[in-house]
């Protein structure tokens, strides 16, 4: 399904141009959601040499995958909106960070060892440009990771539904990434992740009850919520839709 161009385009801009500080606390502080966004995004190669996250935001991604992490080399955040690349500076450590739009990424060709691109597909009116640039920007046999809400999930569709700049998850499924990437890209891995994420609803920083994450209960709870989900519901509805990829 796809969005109404200029009516997206608009509710991307109006809700993204600000630094959402309490959203980066929420998702780096809160322990039951920091964990799972660090399992959420387990295995990717922070440690590779050179890394990018394009699409970073306000860091958030990048401080949960450098905690604990020693090893680290040269790690670059970018991300179109200047705002957000200007509270990510000062708040996290470990990176640099840099403004640019990735449908013409300001960097040199096959700079990264490893390209790190979460939650910015389905906010794109045209993605297969952003899927180039990232081939473009790894080295060859570098790792590209592309990590995706999966419209077909009953709460992130019922996201998209509810909030406009959301409205692009209805283009994504498992089989309609797989086809997307599939036609760039020869080498292709396909997994799901988290099968039906209600935390995210229940603790979320605006509309949930976010102190709840402190609960040593309910993170015990939502270990075994995750673990009796996960073997119910069919991997192709679960949560998140992550794609690996070799340059």
């Amino acid at each position: 399904m796809a969005p109404n161009n200029l009516e997206f385009l608009e509710a991307q801009s109006a809700f993204f141009q600000q630094a959402d500080q309490e959203h980066f606390r929420w998702q780096t502080e809160n322990p039951l959601i920091a964990r799972t966004e660090r399992e959420l995004l387990d295995g990717f190669p922070i440690a590779a040499g050179t890394v990018l996250e394009g699409g970073c935001g306000e860091g958030g991604n990048l401080v949960n995958l450098l905690s604990g992490n020693s090893l680290v080399g040269f790690v670059v955040g970018l991300d179109l909106f200047e705002r957000k690349v200007a509270f990510a500076r000062p708040n996290v450590a470990g990176a640099r960070f840099v403004c640019g739009d990735a449908l013409a990424l300001p960097l040199r060709d096959h700079a990264f060892d490893a390209v790190l691109c979460r939650d910015v597909l389905h906010h794109l009116d045209v993605r297969e440009p952003a899927l180039r640039e990232l081939r473009r920007v790894c080295k060859p046999g570098g790792t590209i990771w592309i990590l995706e809400p999966n419209g077909d999930n009953p709460l992130m569709r019922l996201l998209a539904l509810l909030r406009p700049h959301e409205r692009g998850l209805l283009r994504n499924s498992v089989a309609s990434l797989g086809a997307l990437v599939r036609n760039q890209f020869a080498e292709v891995r396909t997994e799901s992740r988290q099968p039906l994420p209600v935390y995210r609803v229940l603790l979320h920083h605006r509309f949930g009850i976010p102190r709840l994450g402190w609960s040593r209960f309910l993170n015990m709870l939502m270990r075994l919520w995750d673990s009796a989900v996960g073997k119910l519901l069919p991997r192709k509805w679960w949560g998140y839709v992550l794609i690996e990829l070799k340059a």
